[in-house]
């Protein structure tokens, strides 16, 4: 499981922590601000398609800073965006030295947890679900041979492409990540996550607190029982809903104020991120989506 796109990686459950499942059959990610993975032997069927839309708002502070569940799915898209840049630019090098195209990231979406999106989690559990058009057939089991110099410059150049998107906005909304993190230590949410570990319990969850419920479905997960981990799902969602009836109002007035307080940020951010959105995908020819319902 995957608890961040940005923020160094921590235990499953900690603050600043976006959390997705990677698909990829064999591959996990928990609490990681840029993807990371571990290898596994299990194969599993491919994942199904994935729901999305193309519609962005209008408003680019609704996608840089969400206060809600369903906000993030634009935050999670614009990240996706990213990779899927920063691949396509790998891949446009790697035909022009004519070599194989050097071992990516896929373009996945990654749930933010530290801003549940409840109803989603309950309907589909943990699982990220891949970008249009990307794959979600099992890596190689062997380890790739060590790549090329040709293949290291282009890596680079992917990287560097999916910078050129990245730099235009993590700076903001980095901050408000560390401002949502910051409610985990008001008096308010505290008293209510104290019942967290209760509900679990109530529903046969043999796990304390959010850090061993995470690992707990992460080895559903990676076991392939996927009946089991969508039950969790709607467990969290049930058990994480009193805590966001808290959190969700304070989250909204601190977005209030960190929009005021950023406003003339935000401004040049409305048209400068479009404006790079749009040349990336003429570019490469890709498109930006967000995980639909």
């Amino acid at each position: 499981m995957r608890r961040a796109t940005r923020f160094p990686r921590r235990s499953v459950g900690t603050t600043l922590a976006l959390v997705g499942t990677l698909l990829l059959p064999g591959l996990t990610s928990c609490s990681s601000p840029q993807p990371t993975a571990q290898a596994s032997s299990r194969s599993a069927a491919p994942a199904p398609p994935t729901t999305v839309t193309r519609a962005m708002p209008s408003d680019i502070a609704a996608v840089l800073l969400p206060s809600t569940g369903p906000q993030t799915r634009w935050a999670q898209g614009l990240d996706t965006f990213g990779t899927l840049a920063a691949k396509a630019a790998t891949r446009s090098c790697a035909d022009s030295h004519g070599v194989t195209m050097p071992q990516t990231m896929p373009g996945m979406f990654f749930r933010i947890m530290e801003i549940p999106d409840l109803p989603f989690i309950r309907l589909h559990g943990f699982d990220g679900g891949f970008a249009p058009g990307e794959s979600s057939t099992a890596a190689p089991a062997a380890a790739p041979a060590s790549p090329s110099p040709a293949q290291q410059r282009c890596t680079r150049e992917g990287m560097k492409a999916g910078r050129e998107l990245k730099d235009i906005y993590v700076p903001l909304q980095s901050k408000w990540w560390t401002r949502t993190a910051s409610l985990r230590r008001d008096p308010r949410v505290e008293a209510a996550f104290r019942h967290f570990g209760a509900c679990l319990s109530d529903h046969d969850v043999p796990a304390k607190d959010e850090n061993a419920f995470f690992a707990l479905a992460d080895r559903r997960m990676q076991a392939g029982d996927t009946a089991g981990a969508q039950h969790l799902g709607n467990v969290y969602a049930t058990c994480m809903t009193p805590v966001e009836a808290v959190r969700e109002p304070l989250r909204k007035k601190l977005n209030a104020q960190f929009r005021a307080a950023h406003a003339s940020e935000l401004k040049r951010l409305n048209t400068a991120l479009p404006a790079k959105i749009h040349e990336l995908e003429k570019r490469y020819g890709i498109q930006i989506s967000f995980p639909a319902p």
